[in-house]
């Protein structure tokens, strides 16, 4: 493996550990609410942020669960 393939490596890995946390997270925490939460949501909304329907926490999760199957079909192919 030459360097550049090993740093791309080596970012995957990365990513596929924050979506691994991520999923953890969103497992861990079904029975509360979630909230979107970015600096001007902040100041609006009393530090809560918005929260999030049901509908779109499904969507979320089937996301991360892609994002992670496409990253690690990618390193695969490294």
């Amino acid at each position: 493996m030459d360097k550049k393939t090993a740093e791309k490596a080596s970012k995957l890995l990365k990513t596929l550990e924050r979506l691994e946390e991520i999923r953890q997270a969103t497992e861990e925490s079904k029975s509360h609410w979630w909230s979107f939460l970015t600096p001007d949501v902040k100041r609006l909304t009393d530090n809560d942020g918005l929260m999030m329907p049901e509908i779109l926490r499904n969507e979320f999760k089937e996301a991360v669960e892609r994002a992670i199957e496409k990253t690690k079909v990618k390193l695969d192919k490294l």
